[in-house]
Order: structure tokens, then C-alpha cells, then sequence
């Protein structure tokens, strides 16, 4: 299927205070606070207008285009209002959310399923008070139940029910619950590859609204020390992005 691939704006330092204290904005983008990575890196305060404007673009594009849309950006969920943590610098999630309900949504959903808890943006949307975001995290929900892999699965089209009112959904397609993955995932690259069909089969139905895809996680390393097994996942989730819907870049 075709891909259109879609410019973009980096963000502005004003625009990443819609989930964050303007101080720590300004401390990290100076480099005189570290980032989520654990740095004071320059290369790093310069590439995150970019990653989280990546995200912000794919997001509007698909609340207004009503198409879904793919953001090859990771890094977001654990970033809270006034901290960045586990290699989360800035919350693009929240603030793609906050864009989009700027620009007209009533409603914006955040599916993360991700292995970890999306805690920074549980932090984020009770500091704020963000009761139009539609939030579920795998991380948090798996630490709480302890279910089977196939179990979850099961209910997955379920749980996506929730965001069936929502105007746009942000999806944090996670790919460290792989069971291979050094931070303890439990699903198959198998069951990983049906849990992506699930979610755009859902997209693909009328009445669910439009998806905006993110990477996330993933830590796998190969025998030569490339990244190249977390690579083949997330081409996995674009491919069933493809397969389902017809899928745009941003």
C-alpha cells in the first residue's frame, strides 16, 4: 500500500510547556539539567523539537485528515510535569493530546502499550487536570493483573471499546513486551505481530477514530550489539499498519 511521507515543524520551546514546568523546559534545552538519558548531551536538546514535533504532526494530521498516521519517534511516556526519566525527556504524548484538543478534539485517546507503565503521563495528566485524555497502559494494567499473554490478547478488543468516543488515538506501540526483550517482556514476536492487527483492525472499522502511531520501547540487542532485532518488531507494526489501513508517515 502507498505511503505518503509528510514534513514537519520542530516544536517550539512554549509548545512543550503544555505538559511541562516552563523551568525544566528551559534547564534541559540549555543543557543545564540532565535529560531522561541521564546527559547534558547538546546533540540531544537538539534533536527533541524535532522528536516530539514528529509526533505532534502525525497526530493532527490524523485528527484532520482522518487517516492514520506513523511517527518513527520513541521516548515519552515516563517523562513527567517537572522530570524526564527512563529516556524520556519530553512527554510528545501528552502534548500531541493537548495539541489536538486544541485544534477541535473533544476527546483524545492514549493507548500505550508499551511494557512499562506510562507513569510520567499519568503524572502529567493529574497535575493538569486533562480529563479529555483517554488513558490505558499495558505496563500498568499487566503489573496489576499478572495475566497470560493470551489472556491480555483476549481482551484487547475490548479494552479498545474505551477509545471508541475519541476523536483521534495516540497509539504507544511499544515493542519491549517482546519475551526476548532484556527488560522483561512476555509476548511472542507472533502474539507482538497479532496485537498490532488487533488494534488496526479496530481503526479500520467506521465510527473508531483515526490512529496516530509511535515506536516506543525496545532494548533488544543482536551478537554484533545493533539494535537491529527491535528494528524487525517495529517494521512489524508498520507493516500491520499497511496491511489494515492505508498509513502515513509524518
Amino acid at each position: 500500500m502507498p505511503l505518503e511521507i509528510e514534513s514537519f515543524e520542530p516544536l517550539k520551546e512554549e509548545e512543550f510547556h503544555l505538559a511541562h514546568d516552563p523551568s525544566y523546559v528551559e534547564r534541559v534545552l540549555k543543557c543545564q539539567e540532565e535529560n531522561g538519558f541521564g546527559n547534558k548531551s547538546p546533540d540531544v536538546a537538539r534533536a527533541l523539537p524535532w522528536v516530539a514535533g514528529s509526533m505532534v504532526a502525525a497526530t493532527l494530521y490524523a485528527l484532520k485528515e482522518k487517516k492514520p498516521a506513523f511517527s518513527p519517534t520513541s521516548g515519552a511516556h515516563h517523562a513527567g510535569f517537572y522530570f524526564g526519566s527512563g529516556f524520556c525527556t519530553f512527554n510528545f504524548l501528552v502534548i500531541a493530546a493537548q495539541k489536538a484538543f486544541q485544534m477541535g478534539a473533544k476527546r483524545v485517546g492514549i493507548l500505550d502499550l508499551d511494557r512499562h507503565f506510562g507513569d510520567g503521563t499519568q503524572n502529567i495528566i493529574h497535575k493538569l487536570k486533562l480529563d479529555f485524555i483517554e488513558h490505558y497502559s499495558f505496563g500498568e494494567e499487566r503489573i496489576q493483573r499478572g495475566e497470560s499473554a493470551e489472556g491480555w490478547l483476549r481482551r484487547l478488543p475490548e479494552i479498545l471499546t474505551r477509545f471508541q468516543n475519541c476523536d483521534v488515538v495516540i497509539y504507544n506501540a511499544g515493542v519491549d513486551p517482546h519475551v526476548q526483550d532484556p527488560l522483561g517482556g512476555i509476548l511472542t514476536t507472533e502474539q507482538l505481530k497479532a496485537r498490532d492487527e488487533i488494534v488496526f483492525d479496530a481503526a479500520a472499522v467506521d465510527g473508531f477514530p483515526p490512529i496516530a502511531t509511535s515506536l516506543a520501547g525496545g532494548y533488544q540487542r543482536d551478537k554484533k550489539g545493533t539494535i537491529a532485532p527491535v528494528l524487525r518488531l517495529h517494521d512489524q507494526t508498520l507493516l500491520a499498519c499497511q496491511k489494515k489501513l492505508i498509513g502515513t508517515i509524518g
